[in-house]
């Protein structure tokens, strides 16, 4: 009897024991479930956090690119004022006019982290007329473009050219876009305005077909520049079938995007990628040829049918 009743006391401290150690486990496994779903919840918020950084850096550095292309472009400039002389004679009577088509990049913004950057074409009509040397530019509508140090350059590349001083003319272009737009990088426009003044100058017809972006530099070389798939891809939108860029441009870096989920977190990060432009191109369904350009010479042969 008393044998029976001490196992039946061991028993129940075995129990008692038993629940007390269940107890204590199920308050630890809920205190380490809450404390994961925390630590999960800071890794998803960091996750986030770290793809808008992403985002923001890929941003800046398409920004700073097109930024720097800029101040190169100024920076010639600066070069060829400080060594340019004036002349005070004049020449002869000229008059004409030309149109060209231009392409450019207009930034986009979308929410708090998100900017883009796509290309717009516009058209550019340059008038020549008796004046004093003077050059006028006229934008409609309300255009964001600095014009007006490229097409100084402009004018003389294109007296060079032509054998034709401008001195004794005014030159005036006439910026015409769809809609209002600002776009960020006026001086790639520079070499499109010169053929223009070539042919206002000369009477040569621009084809309409053939496009190109590329700053004008005074040697009459075209300069590099930015955005050039935007523009590529707007100028066959609207029926391009040539498009001329700067040497060394029709291989192009871009920032290529990459996912990457972990857990319920998409992350994007961007590397950059060297594509061939007129590959890229026939990959969005257009046919265009794209060849680059050294000169003002080349853009000739091609936009104007010139031989020289």
């Amino acid at each position: 009897m008393n044998e029976a009743l001490s196992s039946s006391k061991t028993l129940t401290v075995i129990l008692i024991l038993s629940l007390m150690m269940n107890t204590a486990s199920t308050s630890i496994i809920i205190a380490l479930n809450q404390k994961n779903q925390t630590i999960s919840r800071m890794l998803e918020e960091a996750y986030t956090q770290l793809s808008q950084a992403n985002t923001i850096i890929a941003q800046l550095s398409t920004q700073l690119n097109y930024t720097i292309q800029q101040l190169e472009y100024y920076k010639r400039q600066l070069e060829y004022y400080a060594t340019i002389t004036h002349s005070s004679n004049f020449s002869e009577t000229i008059t004409g006019s030309s149109e060209v088509n231009i392409v450019a990049v207009r930034e986009v913004r979308g929410d708090l982290f998100t900017v883009y950057y796509e290309g717009v074409t516009m058209k550019a009509k340059v008038e020549v007329t008796p004046g004093n040397g003077r050059i006028l530019v006229n934008t409609q509508p309300n255009i964001g473009i600095d014009l007006q140090s490229s097409i100084r350059i402009a004018t003389t590349v294109a007296e060079k050219y032509t054998g034709v001083s401008l001195k004794g003319a005014d030159i005036i272009v006439s910026v015409i876009a769809d809609q209002a737009v600002q776009v960020v990088d006026g001086p790639s426009a520079g070499a499109a305005i010169t053929i223009a003044i070539i042919s206002a100058v000369t009477g040569l017809k621009v084809n309409n077909t053939v496009y190109i972006t590329g700053t004008i530099n005074p040697d009459g070389s075209v300069g590099s520049v930015g955005g050039v798939l935007e523009k590529a891809i707007a100028a066959a939108k609207s029926g391009c079938k040539l498009f001329l860029v700067p040497k060394g441009q029709s291989n192009i870096p871009i920032l290529k995007p990459i996912e990457k989920t972990i857990g319920n977190v998409k992350i994007i990060t961007y590397q950059y990628t060297i594509i061939n432009l007129e590959s890229h191109l026939k990959n969005y369904g257009f046919q265009v040829k794209v060849v680059e350009v050294e000169n003002i010479n080349d853009v000739a042969r091609y936009m104007l049918g010139e031989k020289t």
